[in-house]
């Protein structure tokens, strides 16, 4: 899988290899109750991640697979041992691997429900894109580029992690049918002044509400709402003071947002109690290993959600209970991040290879 990426222009360069600096920052990390999740980690960037994707893409054209990249699919019907992909054109296939990945995940969980596919209800994450002075990352960032970080809140004993991080990178909005979203990226030859990070209370529901991705839904379409249609952002200062931010107070803090679309806000309005609960503690443990990183000038984006909580039974092999019906990446509830969708898929693409002897 790895000599793939590389065979197709990721680069061959790796961080996290440095053991000794691993031990010692997860030594550190565990003194203040972090948990340092080590391993190497190959930074593709996202301009470059673009020329990567158009390589594989010109590679399956040459060996003959039809590509169809403006017909979207509205319903998938189930014919006896078939499947019709109905769009503004209909597909026949007799194997069906479905990955619409987290932007499509509620549309396929939806279909999925409609086909008397059993699905299951996950946790998942909410939060916020916090965004700083990138020299308060550079000594973490030498060890390991996209350091994974975990911490158990004082308050609620709640598991908060961050996710994604992007030295000198950029806030961007993710937008959806019924709301909007951030996230964050970086690019290989555009640098900026900030690092960002996604800082993730993990939540899970049980017995009478478990419908997590109606909860998630429910907080962003709300978030949005008080947005005005944008992201939500806030001066760590201003939330510890207990007021909304403005462009003024915005001018005030010592670096510049690299996202300039959101509103200025109150993301306490917009975030459950709890979550923000977590969020703030989980930022007081983390200072400890990246000092400044509460500092007054410090922004958080809201809302910032992982919808992995649809979770579909699955062989080995990726294929639900309906015969040839497979699922793979974000979508299938059982993965995190382009490499394992990757996988996923490849493992649902082999099965389907193997059973028709090819």
């Amino acid at each position: 899988m790895d000599d793939t990426f590389t065979r197709f222009g990721a680069p061959e360069k790796y961080s996290g290899e440095d053991q000794k600096s691993l031990v010692e920052l997860k030594k550190d990390a565990a003194r203040f109750g972090i948990e340092f999740i080590s391993g190497r980690q190959r930074h593709m960037g996202t301009s470059h991640v673009r020329r990567i994707i158009a390589r594989f893409y010109q590679h399956l054209l040459d060996q003959g697979i039809l590509v169809s990249l403006d017909n979207r699919i509205e319903q998938i019907e189930r014919r006896e041992d078939r499947f019709l992909l109905v769009g503004r054109e209909k597909i026949d296939a007799r194997y069906l691997i479905a990955a619409p990945g987290r932007a499509g995940a509620y549309w396929l969980r939806e279909e999925a429900g409609r086909l008397g596919i059993i699905t299951e209800y996950g946790p998942i994450d909410v939060g916020v894109r916090v965004e700083f002075p990138a020299e308060i990352y550079a000594p973490i960032e030498k060890v390991m580029y996209d350091a994974k970080l975990r911490v158990r809140t004082a308050t609620y004993d709640d598991m908060v992690r961050t996710f994604c991080t992007n030295p000198r990178g950029f806030v961007v909005k993710e937008s959806y049918d019924d709301f909007i979203l951030v996230n964050g990226h970086a690019e290989n030859d555009t640098k900026t002044e900030n690092t960002n990070f996604a800082l993730l209370s993990h939540i899970e529901l049980t017995d009478p509400v478990e419908d997590t991705t109606e909860y998630g839904r429910a907080i962003a379409k709300l978030a949005t709402t008080i947005g005005g249609g944008r992201p939500i952002i806030q001066r760590l200062k201003d939330l510890k003071n207990g007021r909304r931010s403005t462009d003024e107070r915005l001018r005030r803090a010592m670096i510049s947002p690299t996202f300039t679309g959101a509103t200025p806000g109150d993301i306490s309005m917009a975030l459950p109690d709890r979550v923000l609960v977590n969020l703030r503690e989980g930022l007081e443990q983390l200072n400890n290993i990246i000092p400044g990183l509460t500092a007054d000038s410090t922004f958080l984006y809201a809302p910032e959600i992982k919808f992995y909580d649809t979770r579909y039974p699955v062989n080995p092999s990726m294929e639900t209970q309906i015969p040839r019906f497979y699922v793979a990446g974000d979508a299938s509830g059982h993965c995190r991040g382009i490499v394992y969708s990757a996988v996923s898929g490849l493992i649902a693409a082999r099965a389907i290879c193997a059973r028709e002897g090819d």
